[in-house]
């Protein structure tokens, strides 16, 4: 079986479903929320294992019932737990989306002490995937150095020095519109094609040895095959939360990859599952299952 490491943050997650985004000094009560798993990392770990890929998570999360949740969730899913350091001294973080019936727009807040980094990254296995985020860059970085010849697949969406440096590390980079505009100083225009070529371009003239893919949220996803720069569309769904779309986007794009599908199948299985995912609440809890994605691909691909 296949074997993973997803090193970064974790936190818990509460899904509220509402009818409008409480106003300005307004008192509110919520009693039909949803807690589940939260945090790029713990989803990506979560959907990896769900989809039959060993896993294990990295990361520190407070000693406090949030971080037991968490723990559960895990083993639930038979997640490899080992390498996950309490925090006496800081709680778990939260993450609270407030999802509009009305709009199927979400607000998401973050709880946050601060973020802690992982004090060792010792591991006992050599991984065939590695997937890391922007938050404990130190040990991703020592991670990706002692592993130089996996598989590995950057979260690029925090636009700090730090991350920037990891793109040099890593072998694919799955990067939010926002941050390749902000690294190549390029704004995309929809209406004009060679803005999205130009941003590509720029970023692998800084980045040679690393692989691009540019989510461009509901039209889909940029990447290059065979010299030839493209874009994978999103699926046409009825939206009802899109919250925890780009994540699981990210797992299903490893999930792939580690299973020999070249970039251009990975971009399009990301694709479907993200578009999957939207029809339903939640992250972890609306992701679909890899026969459904299997079945949505081979009928249209």
């Amino acid at each position: 079986m296949l074997k993973a490491i997803c090193l970064g943050r974790v936190s818990y997650e509460i899904d509220l479903v509402v009818d409008k985004i409480p106003e300005e000094g307004s008192i509110n009560e919520f009693f039909d929320k949803k807690g589940s798993l939260g945090g790029t990392i713990g989803i990506i770990g979560y959907c990896l294992a769900r989809w039959g890929i060993n896993s294990a998570v990295a990361c520190v999360i407070g000693n406090d019932v949030n971080g037991t949740r968490i723990r559960k969730i895990f083993d639930k899913m038979h997640i490899d737990t080992r390498y996950i350091e309490p925090s006496y001294d800081n709680d778990t973080s939260i993450s609270i989306v407030q999802i509009n019936k009305s709009n199927r727009k979400h607000t998401i807040t973050n709880l946050s002490d601060k973020y802690i980094s992982l004090k060792k990254c010792d591991f006992d296995f050599t991984p065939d995937l590695i997937c890391v985020d922007g938050y404990d860059t130190v040990q991703a970085k020592n991670l990706l150095e002692r592993f130089p010849h996996c598989l590995s697949v950057l979260d690029a969406s925090l636009i700090t020095t730090p991350v920037m440096e990891l793109l040099k590390k890593v072998k694919y980079a799955v990067c939010t519109q926002e941050f390749a505009e902000s690294v190549t100083n390029t704004r995309i225009d929809f209406q004009e094609v060679s803005t999205l070529v130009d941003v590509y371009q720029k970023l692998k003239k800084k980045y040679l040895k690393t692989e691009f893919v540019i989510t461009l949220g509901e039209r889909g996803a940029l990447y290059c095959i065979n010299n030839q720069i493209k874009i994978s569309p999103s699926l046409k769904v009825n939206v009802v939360d899109t919250h925890g779309c780009g994540t699981i986007f990210r797992a299903a794009f490893a999930h792939t990859l580690a299973n020999g599908g070249d970039i251009e199948k990975a971009v399009k299985i990301g694709c479907i599952a993200a578009g999957l995912t939207a029809t339903k609440v939640g992250a972890t809890e609306a992701a679909p299952s890899l026969e459904e994605i299997k079945n949505f691909y081979e009928q249209n691909y």
